[in-house]
């Protein structure tokens, strides 16, 4: 340990002292040894304090003015002049993932004609009915985000078919649960009129409504050019640092409609906030159908859009935070996003490995 003589802290006033009869001058090498001393000292109490600034900076921005500056989502705002003239589409890297095959169904026969509904006319359970098992064809489509040139993130209730479509009649149809999927295909389409690319499903998570397919690497397929962001958060897992808040500002990549049902070749960007980090149910209804991993936003999204990438911004620059699980327009102004936080070190893992799709 260096002892300092507290004689030498006095300021200097250019004289010279006498102690023990001896002219003594100050040497100038113990001022700065001092000054070090404290510097350090200083430096010491500041660190920790600047690297928990520097955490918390790491946080969502609220302003959305980045998405504006943006290269390739800059010329998806709304609000910039002649956007929607100019029809950008971003659906190399937002793919459509078409899922088609068949499933066996059950439904109950109805010889009589039901004058009023009821609880069991509602569930397809008749008094002294028959059943019929019969096998039929489903379709359904879903947005992706190209995370590698070989790895898609989706919703994962994208590609389980949940209700099927059944003829009864020559004019009459009935929506029922599909008993068992008998053969299903999926593939991944940029255009329209594009014959897809064959995909497999990689990795489905179900709780967290999060899916992987992969593909073979292809030339119209182009990963997202953005970083994911842990919207958790980072450090310890009861006390996260710099995850979403709300208020946050949000985007999501969407496909304008020509009606209800069909999406148009271009794509636009519906701009939103964070409500809240978890998810908000309106009923018990609704909140049979949401999970612990989704947060709840304002974005105007419509039936269709599920698995659209929804992005955040760190620092002015986009992130992907999560795609879009459900929402409750119009009946509520709430919307889920399923956070892409659990599938990210997988899909990274994925990436090494390549598809060769079944002949």
């Amino acid at each position: 340990m260096v002892h300092i003589d507290p004689s030498t802290l006095l300021p200097s006033t250019g004289c010279s002292c006498r102690r023990h009869g001896r002219l003594l001058h100050r040497h100038p090498a113990v001022g700065t040894v001092v000054m070090v001393a404290l510097l350090l000292t200083v430096i010491t109490f500041i660190w920790p304090f600047q690297r928990l600034a520097n955490a918390v900076q790491e946080g969502f921005d609220q302003d959305c003015a980045g998405f504006a500056q943006d290269p390739v989502l800059g010329d998806l705002w709304p609000w910039k002049p002649g956007s929607k003239e100019r029809g950008v589409s971003l659906a190399s890297m937002v793919p459509r993932l078409a899922l088609r095959g068949k499933a066996l169904a059950t439904y109950a026969k109805q010889n009589v004609q039901q004058t009023k509904t009821n609880l069991e006319a509602l569930f397809g359970v008749v008094p002294y009915g028959q059943r019929e098992t019969v096998e039929t064809t489903f379709y359904q489509e879903a947005r992706a985000v190209v995370l590698y040139p070989n790895v898609i993130a989706t919703v994962a209730h994208a590609l389980t078919p949940d209700v099927v479509e059944v003829h009864v009649g020559r004019h009459s149809t009935v929506h029922t649960v599909p008993l068992y999927v008998t053969e299903k295909t999926l593939v991944a389409h940029v255009t329209r009129d594009d014959r897809g690319m064959p995909a497999q499903i990689a990795h489905i998570n179900e709780p967290y409504d999060l899916a992987l397919v992969q593909v073979q690497a292809h030339p119209m397929l182009r990963p997202l050019p953005y970083a994911t962001a842990l919207s958790y958060g980072t450090g310890e897992p009861r006390h996260p640092m710099g995850g979403l808040e709300a208020g946050d500002c949000v985007v999501a990549v969407v496909s304008p409609r020509d009606d209800e049902t069909h999406a148009t070749r271009t794509d636009r960007l519906v701009v939103g906030k964070v409500l809240a980090k978890v998810p908000v149910a309106t009923n018990s209804m609704t909140q049979t159908k949401l999970n612990v991993n989704m947060f709840t936003t304002d974005l105007a999204v419509k039936p269709g859009d599920s698995g659209s990438p929804v992005l955040a911004l760190q620092e002015g620059k986009p992130v992907l935070v999560g795609v879009v699980s459900a929402t409750m327009l119009p009946t509520a102004m709430f919307t889920y996003v399923s956070r892409i936080d659990p599938i990210v070190a997988l899909a990274d893992a994925l990436r090494m490995h390549t598809f060769a799709p079944q002949r």
